[in-house]
Protein backbone atom coordinates (compact mmCIF):
# COMPACT_ATOMS: atom_id res chain seq x y z
CA UNK A 1 0.00 0.00 0.00
CA UNK A 2 3.16 2.45 0.32
CA UNK A 3 3.54 2.68 -3.55
CA UNK A 4 0.26 3.95 -4.11
CA UNK A 5 0.15 6.45 -1.03
CA UNK A 6 3.70 7.86 -2.24
CA UNK A 7 2.23 8.52 -5.80
CA UNK A 8 -0.97 10.20 -4.68
CA UNK A 9 1.09 12.68 -2.29
CA UNK A 10 3.49 13.33 -5.32
CA UNK A 11 0.64 13.54 -7.72
CA UNK A 12 -0.55 16.53 -5.01
CA UNK A 13 2.52 18.53 -4.79
CA UNK A 14 2.14 18.94 -8.81
CA UNK A 15 -1.50 20.28 -7.88
CA UNK A 16 -0.41 22.76 -5.60
CA UNK A 17 0.38 26.33 -7.61
CA UNK A 18 4.16 27.02 -7.31
CA UNK A 19 5.26 30.56 -5.95
CA UNK A 20 7.91 30.52 -8.18
CA UNK A 21 5.94 31.16 -11.57
CA UNK A 22 5.91 34.62 -10.30
CA UNK A 23 9.80 34.87 -10.51
CA UNK A 24 11.76 37.12 -12.16
CA UNK A 25 14.18 36.24 -14.59
CA UNK A 26 17.66 35.69 -13.19
CA UNK A 27 16.31 34.65 -9.90
CA UNK A 28 15.49 30.86 -8.65
CA UNK A 29 12.76 32.31 -5.79
CA UNK A 30 10.16 34.84 -5.78
CA UNK A 31 11.27 37.87 -3.53
CA UNK A 32 10.34 37.48 -0.16
CA UNK A 33 10.10 33.42 -0.67
CA UNK A 34 10.81 32.56 2.62
CA UNK A 35 8.10 34.82 4.21
CA UNK A 36 4.60 34.02 5.11
CA UNK A 37 2.82 36.41 2.66
CA UNK A 38 2.41 39.77 1.26
CA UNK A 39 4.77 42.80 3.56
CA UNK A 40 3.14 45.62 4.41
CA UNK A 41 6.37 48.26 4.87
CA UNK A 42 8.36 50.26 2.45
CA UNK A 43 10.15 48.22 0.39
CA UNK A 44 13.21 49.46 -0.75
CA UNK A 45 15.17 48.40 -4.36
CA UNK A 46 18.46 48.70 -6.18
CA UNK A 47 18.54 49.29 -9.42
CA UNK A 48 19.51 45.94 -10.47
CA UNK A 49 16.83 44.58 -8.45
CA UNK A 50 14.49 47.08 -10.62
CA UNK A 51 15.45 45.92 -13.68
CA UNK A 52 14.86 42.12 -12.51
CA UNK A 53 11.22 43.26 -11.86
CA UNK A 54 10.97 44.88 -14.87
CA UNK A 55 9.52 47.34 -12.75
CA UNK A 56 7.10 50.59 -14.15
CA UNK A 57 5.67 53.71 -12.81
CA UNK A 58 3.38 56.16 -13.78
CA UNK A 59 1.94 59.17 -13.05
CA UNK A 60 -2.11 59.35 -10.80
CA UNK A 61 -3.53 62.12 -12.85
CA UNK A 62 -6.77 64.16 -13.02
CA UNK A 63 -8.51 62.21 -16.06
CA UNK A 64 -11.66 61.65 -17.30
CA UNK A 65 -13.57 58.37 -16.30
CA UNK A 66 -15.60 56.77 -19.07
CA UNK A 67 -18.17 54.60 -18.11
CA UNK A 68 -18.32 51.68 -20.92
CA UNK A 69 -20.60 48.95 -22.10
CA UNK A 70 -18.10 45.69 -23.04
CA UNK A 71 -19.51 43.55 -25.73
CA UNK A 72 -17.79 40.53 -27.66
CA UNK A 73 -17.95 40.64 -31.72
CA UNK A 74 -15.58 39.80 -34.54
CA UNK A 75 -14.32 41.73 -37.51
CA UNK A 76 -16.73 41.66 -41.06
CA UNK A 77 -16.04 43.82 -44.37
CA UNK A 78 -17.56 46.79 -45.41
CA UNK A 79 -19.73 45.57 -47.96
CA UNK A 80 -19.16 49.01 -49.83
CA UNK A 81 -15.63 48.24 -50.60
CA UNK A 82 -15.71 44.73 -52.26
CA UNK A 83 -15.33 44.32 -56.13
CA UNK A 84 -16.29 41.27 -58.11
CA UNK A 85 -14.49 40.35 -60.79
CA UNK A 86 -16.70 38.40 -63.19
CA UNK A 87 -16.72 37.89 -67.31
CA UNK A 88 -19.32 38.48 -69.70
CA UNK A 89 -17.85 35.78 -72.43
CA UNK A 90 -17.46 32.36 -72.02
CA UNK A 91 -14.36 31.30 -72.49
CA UNK A 92 -11.14 29.79 -70.50
CA UNK A 93 -8.07 31.68 -68.10
CA UNK A 94 -4.86 31.78 -70.20
CA UNK A 95 -3.13 34.31 -67.36
CA UNK A 96 -3.81 34.65 -63.63
CA UNK A 97 -0.79 37.54 -62.00
CA UNK A 98 -2.35 37.24 -58.43
CA UNK A 99 -3.74 34.64 -55.48
CA UNK A 100 -5.31 35.26 -52.34
CA UNK A 101 -3.86 37.17 -50.05
CA UNK A 102 -2.39 39.43 -52.83
CA UNK A 103 -2.73 43.49 -52.13
CA UNK A 104 -3.29 45.26 -55.55
CA UNK A 105 -3.87 48.66 -56.63
CA UNK A 106 -6.38 50.27 -58.31
CA UNK A 107 -5.75 49.50 -62.16
CA UNK A 108 -3.23 46.58 -61.45
CA UNK A 109 -3.59 43.62 -64.32
CA UNK A 110 -5.07 40.67 -62.50
CA UNK A 111 -5.95 38.00 -65.50
CA UNK A 112 -7.07 37.22 -68.72
CA UNK A 113 -10.04 35.09 -70.29
CA UNK A 114 -9.65 33.84 -73.26
CA UNK A 115 -12.75 33.50 -75.80
CA UNK A 116 -14.46 30.38 -77.09
CA UNK A 117 -15.28 32.23 -80.48
CA UNK A 118 -13.21 31.15 -83.78
CA UNK A 119 -10.17 33.84 -84.49
CA UNK A 120 -6.22 33.33 -84.98
CA UNK A 121 -5.38 34.16 -82.29
CA UNK A 122 -8.80 34.07 -80.39
CA UNK A 123 -9.99 37.36 -78.91
CA UNK A 124 -9.28 37.73 -75.40
CA UNK A 125 -9.61 40.11 -72.25
CA UNK A 126 -7.84 41.66 -69.73
CA UNK A 127 -9.27 42.28 -66.17
CA UNK A 128 -7.73 44.70 -63.84
CA UNK A 129 -8.50 45.90 -60.46
CA UNK A 130 -11.15 48.22 -60.27
CA UNK A 131 -10.17 49.33 -56.34
CA UNK A 132 -7.15 49.23 -54.58
CA UNK A 133 -7.44 46.05 -52.00
CA UNK A 134 -6.73 42.00 -51.25
CA UNK A 135 -7.45 39.38 -53.10
CA UNK A 136 -10.33 37.87 -50.88
CA UNK A 137 -11.51 34.70 -52.86
CA UNK A 138 -9.60 33.03 -55.92
CA UNK A 139 -11.58 30.44 -57.17
CA UNK A 140 -9.99 30.06 -60.19
CA UNK A 141 -6.77 28.91 -61.83
CA UNK A 142 -4.74 29.36 -64.90
CA UNK A 143 -6.49 26.92 -67.56
CA UNK A 144 -10.51 27.03 -66.19
CA UNK A 145 -13.19 27.27 -68.04
CA UNK A 146 -14.96 30.40 -67.60
CA UNK A 147 -19.25 30.73 -67.81
CA UNK A 148 -20.61 34.46 -68.29
CA UNK A 149 -21.15 35.61 -64.89
CA UNK A 150 -19.13 33.59 -62.90
CA UNK A 151 -17.45 35.12 -60.35
CA UNK A 152 -13.37 35.15 -60.90
CA UNK A 153 -11.43 37.13 -57.89
CA UNK A 154 -13.31 39.42 -54.89
CA UNK A 155 -11.68 41.97 -53.31
CA UNK A 156 -11.84 43.44 -50.72
CA UNK A 157 -11.07 47.24 -49.50
CA UNK A 158 -10.00 46.47 -45.55
CA UNK A 159 -8.57 49.75 -45.38
CA UNK A 160 -11.66 50.08 -43.27
CA UNK A 161 -13.85 47.49 -41.76
CA UNK A 162 -16.80 46.47 -39.45
CA UNK A 163 -16.13 45.24 -35.92
CA UNK A 164 -20.24 44.18 -35.32
CA UNK A 165 -20.94 43.18 -31.67
CA UNK A 166 -23.89 41.91 -29.96
CA UNK A 167 -26.01 43.98 -27.24
CA UNK A 168 -28.94 42.22 -25.36
CA UNK A 169 -32.78 44.18 -25.60
CA UNK A 170 -32.19 45.45 -22.39
CA UNK A 171 -29.03 47.52 -23.54
CA UNK A 172 -30.66 49.32 -26.92
CA UNK A 173 -31.22 51.99 -24.97
CA UNK A 174 -27.53 52.64 -24.00
CA UNK A 175 -25.89 52.78 -27.46
CA UNK A 176 -26.62 55.27 -30.24
CA UNK A 177 -24.91 56.51 -33.35
CA UNK A 178 -21.90 58.69 -33.12
CA UNK A 179 -20.41 56.33 -29.71
CA UNK A 180 -16.40 56.23 -29.55
CA UNK A 181 -15.55 52.56 -28.72
CA UNK A 182 -12.36 51.11 -28.06
CA UNK A 183 -11.35 48.01 -29.64
CA UNK A 184 -9.36 45.12 -28.17
CA UNK A 185 -8.56 42.35 -30.69
CA UNK A 186 -7.51 38.97 -29.66
CA UNK A 187 -4.83 38.36 -32.02
CA UNK A 188 -3.24 41.72 -30.89
CA UNK A 189 -3.93 42.14 -26.81
CA UNK A 190 -1.27 45.08 -26.50
CA UNK A 191 -2.63 47.26 -29.41
CA UNK A 192 -5.98 49.16 -28.75
CA UNK A 193 -8.02 50.47 -31.75
CA UNK A 194 -10.79 53.06 -31.92
CA UNK A 195 -13.91 53.61 -33.77
CA UNK A 196 -17.48 54.66 -33.94
CA UNK A 197 -21.01 53.46 -33.94
CA UNK A 198 -22.56 53.49 -36.88
CA UNK A 199 -25.57 51.77 -36.31
CA UNK A 200 -27.58 48.28 -35.92
CA UNK A 201 -28.50 45.48 -38.01
CA UNK A 202 -31.72 45.79 -38.91
CA UNK A 203 -33.54 43.03 -37.16
CA UNK A 204 -33.22 41.20 -33.23
CA UNK A 205 -32.04 37.66 -33.40
CA UNK A 206 -35.54 35.72 -31.95
CA UNK A 207 -33.57 33.26 -29.76
CA UNK A 208 -30.32 35.38 -28.33
CA UNK A 209 -32.42 38.18 -28.02
CA UNK A 210 -29.85 40.12 -29.38
CA UNK A 211 -28.55 43.22 -31.70
CA UNK A 212 -25.96 44.00 -33.68
CA UNK A 213 -23.76 46.87 -33.40
CA UNK A 214 -22.12 48.24 -36.43
CA UNK A 215 -18.81 50.25 -35.10
CA UNK A 216 -16.54 51.52 -38.23
CA UNK A 217 -12.85 51.66 -37.67
CA UNK A 218 -9.87 52.48 -39.50
CA UNK A 219 -7.07 49.58 -40.64
CA UNK A 220 -4.71 51.09 -42.55
CA UNK A 221 -2.27 48.38 -41.55
CA UNK A 222 -4.69 45.70 -42.43
CA UNK A 223 -3.99 44.01 -39.14
CA UNK A 224 -8.23 43.35 -38.92
CA UNK A 225 -8.98 40.60 -40.83
CA UNK A 226 -12.44 39.04 -41.39
CA UNK A 227 -14.28 36.69 -38.54
CA UNK A 228 -10.99 37.69 -36.21
CA UNK A 229 -12.81 37.50 -32.89
CA UNK A 230 -12.64 41.18 -30.75
CA UNK A 231 -13.74 42.87 -27.58
CA UNK A 232 -15.85 46.57 -28.08
CA UNK A 233 -15.75 48.83 -24.97
CA UNK A 234 -18.88 51.47 -26.24
CA UNK A 235 -18.29 54.23 -24.21
CA UNK A 236 -21.95 55.53 -22.75
CA UNK A 237 -21.29 58.07 -20.08
CA UNK A 238 -17.86 59.98 -18.81
CA UNK A 239 -17.23 61.63 -15.57
CA UNK A 240 -14.27 64.39 -15.66
CA UNK A 241 -11.42 65.53 -13.49
CA UNK A 242 -10.74 62.65 -11.08
CA UNK A 243 -7.66 61.11 -9.81
CA UNK A 244 -7.46 57.68 -11.86
CA UNK A 245 -4.60 55.27 -12.05
CA UNK A 246 -4.16 52.31 -14.44
CA UNK A 247 -5.67 49.27 -13.55
CA UNK A 248 -2.81 47.24 -13.35
CA UNK A 249 -1.73 49.80 -10.70
CA UNK A 250 -4.09 48.22 -8.41
CA UNK A 251 -3.57 44.99 -6.14
CA UNK A 252 -5.89 43.69 -3.85
CA UNK A 253 -9.70 42.28 -3.06
CA UNK A 254 -12.92 42.57 -1.28
CA UNK A 255 -12.47 46.19 -0.18
CA UNK A 256 -8.93 45.53 0.72
CA UNK A 257 -7.05 47.16 -2.41
CA UNK A 258 -3.94 48.96 -2.49
CA UNK A 259 -1.19 50.71 -4.38
CA UNK A 260 2.84 50.71 -4.64
CA UNK A 261 3.88 54.40 -4.57
CA UNK A 262 6.72 55.90 -5.45
CA UNK A 263 8.44 57.80 -2.44
CA UNK A 264 9.14 61.72 -3.32
CA UNK A 265 12.77 61.82 -1.68
CA UNK A 266 14.07 58.32 -2.77
CA UNK A 267 13.04 56.80 -5.68
CA UNK A 268 14.04 53.58 -5.30
CA UNK A 269 11.48 53.03 -2.07
CA UNK A 270 8.06 51.61 -2.75
CA UNK A 271 5.01 52.45 -0.16
CA UNK A 272 2.23 49.88 0.02
CA UNK A 273 -0.70 52.74 0.31
CA UNK A 274 -4.60 51.29 0.44
CA UNK A 275 -6.82 53.22 -1.22
CA UNK A 276 -10.53 53.46 -1.93
CA UNK A 277 -11.71 53.05 -5.34
CA UNK A 278 -14.34 54.99 -7.54
CA UNK A 279 -15.16 54.53 -10.80
CA UNK A 280 -13.65 52.43 -13.46
CA UNK A 281 -13.31 51.92 -17.20
CA UNK A 282 -11.83 49.29 -19.15
CA UNK A 283 -7.96 51.39 -18.81
CA UNK A 284 -8.25 53.57 -15.73
CA UNK A 285 -10.02 53.43 -12.16
CA UNK A 286 -10.51 56.69 -9.63
CA UNK A 287 -8.82 57.08 -6.82
CA UNK A 288 -11.48 58.35 -3.65
CA UNK A 289 -8.67 57.98 -1.14
CA UNK A 290 -5.40 57.28 -0.80
CA UNK A 291 -3.00 59.24 -3.61
CA UNK A 292 -2.52 62.38 -4.54
CA UNK A 293 -2.37 63.82 -8.10
CA UNK A 294 1.39 63.54 -9.53
CA UNK A 295 2.11 60.61 -7.46
CA UNK A 296 4.00 57.80 -9.12
CA UNK A 297 2.38 54.48 -9.06
CA UNK A 298 3.90 50.62 -9.52
CA UNK A 299 2.17 49.42 -12.83
CA UNK A 300 4.06 46.98 -13.88
CA UNK A 301 5.93 44.38 -11.70
CA UNK A 302 3.98 45.38 -8.55
CA UNK A 303 2.60 42.21 -7.45
CA UNK A 304 6.27 40.78 -6.98
CA UNK A 305 6.60 43.86 -5.44
CA UNK A 306 4.14 42.91 -2.51
CA UNK A 307 6.19 39.99 -1.61
CA UNK A 308 9.43 41.65 -1.09
CA UNK A 309 10.61 42.40 2.32
CA UNK A 310 11.22 45.93 3.66
CA UNK A 311 14.95 46.97 3.91
CA UNK A 312 16.24 46.09 7.43
CA UNK A 313 16.77 49.06 9.83
CA UNK A 314 20.34 50.41 9.93
CA UNK A 315 22.61 49.66 12.93
CA UNK A 316 23.37 52.15 14.99
CA UNK A 317 27.10 52.30 14.72
CA UNK A 318 29.80 51.98 17.69
CA UNK A 319 30.98 55.30 17.60
CA UNK A 320 27.70 57.10 17.49
CA UNK A 321 26.62 54.77 20.31
CA UNK A 322 29.21 55.79 22.73
CA UNK A 323 28.48 59.13 21.95
CA UNK A 324 25.39 59.05 23.35
CA UNK A 325 26.13 57.08 26.58
CA UNK A 326 25.49 58.92 30.11
CA UNK A 327 27.95 61.75 31.02
CA UNK A 328 30.80 60.96 33.54
CA UNK A 329 29.18 61.37 37.35
CA UNK A 330 25.50 60.80 35.97
CA UNK A 331 26.06 56.34 35.13
CA UNK A 332 24.59 54.62 37.29
CA UNK A 333 26.53 52.58 39.29
CA UNK A 334 27.74 49.48 38.74
CA UNK A 335 25.65 45.91 39.31
CA UNK A 336 27.08 44.46 41.90
CA UNK A 337 29.06 40.75 41.77
CA UNK A 338 27.28 39.37 44.56
CA UNK A 339 30.46 39.31 46.15
CA UNK A 340 31.33 41.84 49.53
CA UNK A 341 34.58 42.87 49.33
Amino acid sequence: MKRPLLFLAALTALSLPDARVFAHAGHDKTPGDDATGPLTGPVTLTPEAEKNLGLKVEVADLRTIEKTLAVLGRVEIDPARVAVIASRISGRITKLAVKEGDNVKAGDFLLTVESRQIGDPPPSVDFKAPIAGTIFEQPVFTGDSVEPNARLLTLADLSEVYVVGRIYEGQVAQVKKGQSVRIRAEAYPEDAFTGTVEGYTPRLDPETRTLGVRVRMANPDGKLVPNMRATLNIVTAQADSVIAVPLSAVLGEAGNFFVFVQDDKDPHTFLRTPVVLGQRDDRFVEIVEGVLPASNVVTVGNYQLQYVPPAPKKEVPAAAASAKAPAAGSAAKPASDGHTH
